[in-house]
């Protein structure tokens, strides 16, 4: 036998490898909602409001209902006996308005798109020919689509139930911090659009109910099989652990499916009606018009100096933010702007920070989290600020963030917003971007105007279980990993968190493998079944590596110790004597003792060779409880931006990214992370935008008028990672949000750097060429501090 130590197999954490599921989905075998469809399914479609605000007066089915294939039309009333009625309620913001909702529109109607009715039918071609002879009888009403026009004194109630209170249209207003000195301030104005999260694969869900057994399976497109099982459970009032749950194959979410859509909620409660499986797919069309939308803001901010010092002082923020008609179940819409309200000014040690935050209802369709959550929002202000300061202060823009970050050097801190930072590395951040912009070549003389900005990135990461536990939002902040090795020698594991197609799987995978020395194909990965995998919160907030992974790293680990103790055991040696590598228990000196699928062997089925009280099982429950409030990252953007001054189009040449990744499992999920936020972040900044006209109907029904990114204007994304911080053994940091949360402000500051020597700026988004063009051909054409 050889006995030379043989080399340690490379670890697969760090390794670059591709997804598992890739393969399969490029044979065309994904696993998605409809491919879950039996040739009994039946078909349901939509009947959707026409108009943004009225009394609903009348439906008329009668004709619909007799059309070909139509098996049922159901309207509210019809529900009202198999479905309760629900608030978006938190107990963190108690003051709120919040109106009941219910599965289909009652007596009024409130945006376009909201669901008034359900057609089921046979196939999906004779539901939709029947919807066109449903017949809405509706006398409409002013349409308030904007929040400062919602919010006006005289503006009429959306909601009845608020009828006559002071502001009617007031969902939650929060105000924080008391405004200080500064001898210098200067003041920034920001609009950001709507914008529609538009994954690959629009929402869909397949319901079928056994109503022998009470029994629901619902296969849905969704981020949450656990939370939606709840929700299911007790809207429609039947046992939890008759509801089952299955997420496998999405095709994107972003934060659009994490919560609970009315028209997804409708076809299951006909699946439950009528005792058969229902199939529901929105349409793309159906989607910019009823999905949860985002951000939509009107923010004014100043920044305050000390002349004599050079010095931010503090900043004051007031941001109105439309949240639609209702707050999306159950997490509810006040993430958006609750979470900017606490990340104003968040990177920088301020004296003192004011922020009043108002969040009005309007006729639209609601307001949800989107990748980043309330993130972009307060980096796009903050910066903007930040920069404002730079220019009349005439210092470089990385040197004046520089001296004004937040020191974690003498331990944890609070900011001003009530955020905790136990560690801080922006000014590591802000050093790589500095060298590597310091390496770029200077812009071509061709004619367009040429900029860079920067921006910092103060990102909250895997919240525990303070923000939804204590506000009563049954949303589970742990995750569980079950893992178990089978006598083949293959690992199994089971984990509570779900993969929308960023790899989340191919990451828990790596993590076993690099545990136990084994090839990432001998892992498989079973996720996203509320009955199959253990309790968990899924996917949101940049938490699946940091939570559900470090969960699996502590199985893995166990995993390990039990594999070694048991051979051990078998050859009288003492553990710490032995090792795993390369699929074997070796010594010291490398030689092999005996191979893991040997150990499994003898565990699964002579089990008479080991002591009996000696723990033999190899299925490992592992359980990860994050502390209560989030993690902090750290990224630092730098975005290179040039103008046709006779067009007005913009070309995002690159964005750099520095960020603090802690331990890296998989560098190329991580670059295709980087890439993927920020070419949506690059789609917010310069493209896109959900518009309506004053009676709230919709302008951008198609892709005809709603600009997406595209692989030939998407910019070249550079990432540049922070070296892992020694001793802290594995540590990972989210990083699925932090392109759309630092790419905007960091375009915005470039755009604005590029406009300043015509004296031009833009305090809008997205920045459109009709946009620029309009501030060049109004500028004075003198330089203009921005």
């Amino acid at each position: 036998m050889d006995t030379q130590t043989p080399s340690r197999t490379a670890g697969a954490i760090g390794a670059a490898l591709p997804n598992q599921r890739w393969t399969r989905l490029l044979r065309g075998r994904g696993r998605f909602v409809s491919s879950h469809m039996a040739p009994h399914c039946l078909h349901a479609v939509i009947v959707r409001a026409e108009e943004a605000s009225g009394t609903l007066d009348a439906i008329d089915t009668a004709t619909a209902a007799t059309m070909p294939g139509v098996i049922a039309i159901f309207c509210a009333a019809d529900f009202d006996d198999i479905c309760e009625s629900w608030r978006a309620t938190h107990a963190f913001f108690a003051d709120a308005k919040v109106p009941a909702e219910f599965v289909l529109a009652r007596s009024r109607v409130h945006y376009v798109g909201e669901p008034l009715a359900i057609v089921v039918a046979e196939t999906e071609p004779q539901a939709l020919a029947a919807v066109e002879h449903v017949s809405v009888t509706l006398t409409p009403a002013q349409a308030l689509t904007t929040p400062t026009a919602a919010l006006a004194p005289d503006a009429a109630p959306i909601h009845d139930a608020f009828a006559g209170e002071d502001h009617p249209n007031r969902h939650l207003r929060l105000q924080s911090g008391e405004r200080g000195a500064g001898s210098i301030e200067h003041h920034v104005s920001l609009t950001l659009a709507r914008v529609a999260p538009q994954p690959m694969e629009t929402r869909a869900v397949l319901a079928d109910y056994d109503p022998v057994e009470r029994r629901l399976t619902v296969h849905q497109s969704h981020q949450h099989p656990h939370q939606m099982q709840d929700v299911y459970a007790r809207l429609l009032g039947l046992p939890e652990h008759q509801v089952r749950v299955v997420c496998n194959d999405v095709g994107g979410a972003f934060g659009m499916k994490q919560q609970l859509h009315t028209d997804e909620l409708a076809a299951v409660c006909a699946a439950v009606r009528l005792g058969r499986s229902v199939f529901f797919r929105a349409s793309r069309s159906e989607s910019l018009l009823a999905d949860a939308q985002a951000r939509d803001h009107r923010m004014d901010g100043t920044i305050a100096l000390d002349e004599a010092t050079g010095r931010i002082t503090g900043m004051t923020v007031h941001d109105v933010c439309g949240v639609g008609a209702f707050g999306q179940y159950p997490r509810t819409s006040f993430g958006e702007a609750g979470m900017a309200h606490r990340l104003f000014g968040a990177p920088y040690a301020l004296d003192w920070l004011r922020v009043d935050t108002e969040l009005a209802f309007q006729n639209r369709a609601p307001l949800g989290h989107y990748r980043g959550v309330g993130h972009p929002v307060a980096c796009l202000l903050t910066e903007a600020l930040m920069d404002k300061a730079a220019h009349a202060l005439g210092e470089d823009p990385i040197a004046l963030r520089k001296r004004h970050l937040i020191d974690t050097s003498e331990g944890p801190l609070t900011t001003l917003g009530g955020i905790g930072v136990e560690r801080f590395r922006m000014a590591e951040c802000l050093d790589a971007l500095s060298d590597r912009l310091s390496q770029q070549a200077a812009p071509p003389d061709d004619g367009r105007l040429w900029g860079t900005g920067v921006a910092c990135l103060l990102e909250m990461i895997a919240n525990g279980s303070r923000y939804y536990g204590e506000g009563g939002v049954r949303i589970a902040a742990t995750e569980t990993a079950v893992l178990r090795l089978e006598p083949s020698g293959v690992l199994r594991l089971a984990a509570g968190h779900t993969d929308q197609g960023q790899g989340a799987d191919q990451t828990m995978a790596q993590i076993v493998a690099d545990q136990l020395a084994v090839p990432t194909t001998d892992v498989a990965v079973v996720s996203g079944d509320s009955a199959a995998c253990p309790y968990g919160g899924g996917a949101f907030g940049s938490r699946g590596t940091v939570v559900a992974g470090t969960a699996v790293y502590g199985a893995a680990s166990e995993m390990r110790r039990r594999l070694i103790a048991i051979a051990a055991l078998l050859h009288q040696t003492d553990p710490a004597d032995l090792t795993l590598d390369d699929g074997a228990i070796r010594k010291i000196d490398g030689s092999p003792l005996m191979t893991v699928n040997e150990v499994a062997q003898i565990a699964h089925f002579k089990p008479h060779l080991l002591p009996a009280e000696h723990q033999s099982a190899l299925t490992v429950v592992h359980r990860h409880v994050p502390p209560p409030d989030a993690m902090v990252a750290a990224a630092a953007f730098a975005a290179v931006v040039a103008i046709d001054p006779d067009t007005g189009v913009v070309e995002v040449d690159r964005v750099i990214v520095a960020h603090d990744c802690g331990t890296v499992i998989n560098p190329a999920a991580v670059q295709a992370q980087l890439t993927g936020a920020v070419a949506q972040g690059f789609g917010q900044a310069v493209l896109e935008a959900v518009r309506v006209d004053e009676d709230g109907q919709p302008l951008t029904g198609s892709f005809m008028d709603y600009a997406m990114p595209r692989a030939d204007n998407a910019p070249v994304v550079e990432v540049l990672h922070l070296p892992p911080v020694p001793g802290e053994g594995f540590s990972p940091r989210g990083v699925g949000e932090t392109g759309t949360s630092g790419a905007p402000a960091a375009i915005l500051n470039a755009i604005n750097h590029a406009l300043a020597p015509k004296g031009a700026a833009i305090a809008e988004l997205p920045a459109t060429p009709q946009l620029i063009w309009k501030s060049l051909q109004e500028s004075a054409g003198t330089p203009s501090p921005y």
